[in-house]
């Protein structure tokens, strides 16, 4: 296992310095995850803690599934079984996904109707909805439907419905196409596994033939994207860049990532800054 060259990492040593137990824990997923397996030698140093404190680090981020444990050190969980299995997605880059997530919600008028996909960044706008919200959510994901029913009583909800698969917590295929098809809303907003040459592509066939239909029932398209989707890969198509009017991004979103956005002039790009 090589170690990787870390003199493009975005951490310099004065933050280094100052990172708590937790935070370092975040940045070691992000390292892993920017320059690949990774050794704990490395992380030692570069983290300015002892190895032992290293193999604790990764030994929990592994219990939680956010990396994958290898012989004197770890390596980012592919993104196919990220994708798969909504208990680790709801970890992995969570800062990133709340900050997303707060952008988005000022796209959200009082008395909208909005769609929200299955993704865990979409998810991360529920817990900032107003306790006395009135708006309209379509969705068919299981995780939000059930914060919308229990926490936010004045939401009107509307699911989907079809075929439950676990691993997602939402519901996909062709039933929830169909009734997605028969409904309108003000904004949709989504995000998805990959992006790559302005194409959004999702890794299983029924979760992005349900985000297509989810798409096409709204005026306004909004796109979610951190900064993993653009070295992401997935197999089916969802959409093209082309189809949406926003796009939420970090506020350091690296500039060749930008560049890709820039290719579409119609898109309006919502920064959001990570705290």
């Amino acid at each position: 296992m090589n170690s990787p060259q870390v003199s493009d990492d975005p951490l310099d040593d004065s933050t280094l310095a100052s990172l708590g137990t937790e935070a370092r824990r975040d940045a070691i997923v992000g390292f892993v995850g920017s320059f690949g397996p990774t050794r704990v030698e490395t992380l030692a140093d570069r983290f300015a803690v002892s190895k032992m404190t290293v193999h604790r680090d990764l030994d929990l981020l592994a219990n939680e599934g956010r990396i994958v444990r290898v012989r004197g050190g770890a390596r980012a969980v592919p993104a196919e079984i990220l994708e798969r299995d909504v208990s680790l997605r709801r970890v992995s880059q969570a800062p990133q996904k709340r900050a997303l997530a707060e952008t988005a919600m000022t796209l959200v008028g009082d008395s909208d109707v909005i769609a929200l996909d299955d993704s865990s960044t979409v998810g991360a706008m529920v817990d900032l909805f107003e306790p006395d919200s009135r708006i309209v959510v379509i969705t068919h994901s299981l995780a939000v439907i059930k914060t919308i029913a229990v926490d936010f009583p004045d939401i009107t909800l509307v699911g989907l419905g079809g075929q439950y698969y676990p691993e997602t917590e939402s519901f996909l295929g062709a039933f929830s196409s169909g009734v997605a098809a028969t409904l309108r809303a003000n904004t949709v907003f989504v995000s998805t596994t990959a992006l790559r040459g302005g194409v959004l592509c999702h890794p299983d066939a029924e979760a992005a033939t349900t985000k297509r239909a989810l798409i096409g029932l709204a005026e306004r398209k909004v796109l979610l994207v951190d900064s993993t989707k653009f070295t992401a890969s997935g197999l089916y198509q969802v959409a093209s860049l082309d189809e949406f009017d926003d796009v939420v991004i970090e506020a350091d979103l690296a500039p060749e990532h930008r560049e890709e956005l820039a290719r579409f002039p119609d898109l309006t790009v919502h920064e959001a800054p990570v705290r």
